[in-house]
């Protein structure tokens, strides 16, 4: 195999497996872990599912250039998009066997927007890491952010109550 194809299955199986971990322990395990940090209304699970997959992504990611560094900032990002795509879509797998009913719509559902969010974040950990440009991408961020807010104002039911 390539060493790219190796990296991937690498940090994929490492994200699957921490996802697996902090599924269960959150969810299923005797261990009293509070739903949200306390006195604020940020998830736990949300956190900590973020910061993993955000640190998976700059390793998997700085290892990629090292392996090659003529990668440009959209293959980085297709890279990273492929490692959280394979996880999701094991995860979301291993996730249907609890659901009861809708099966086929929560696999492609979770598994389609979940790449997607995690494929911007790949886009911003790439961008960084390639260019070095931090005010550039602090821009980007920001017009992310106005984006996602234009989005919701525009289109109310994205956001559930």
């Amino acid at each position: 195999m390539k060493p790219i194809t190796i990296i991937i299955i690498k940090y994929s199986a490492i994200l699957l497996l921490w996802v697996l971990i902090l599924w269960w322990v959150t969810f299923f395990s005797p261990i009293d872990i509070p739903e949200f940090i306390p006195h604020t209304p940020i998830k736990l699970y949300g956190l900590l599912f973020f910061g993993f997959t955000l640190t998976i992504l700059i390793l998997a990611q700085k290892e990629f250039l090292a392996k090659n560094t003529m990668l440009n900032v959209v293959n980085l990002t297709l890279l990273g998009a492929a490692i959280c795509f394979i996880n999701e879509a094991i995860f979301q797998l291993i996730l249907s066997f609890t659901e009861v009913s809708n099966k086929l719509y929560y696999i492609i559902k979770g598994t389609i927007t979940t790449t997607i969010l995690w494929t911007v974040l790949s886009f911003f950990v790439a961008f960084q890491l390639k260019t070095k440009r931090t005010g550039r991408l602090v821009l980007f961020i920001v017009a992310l952010i106005i984006l996602f807010k234009i989005l919701t104002i525009a289109f109310p039911t994205l956001i559930k109550p």
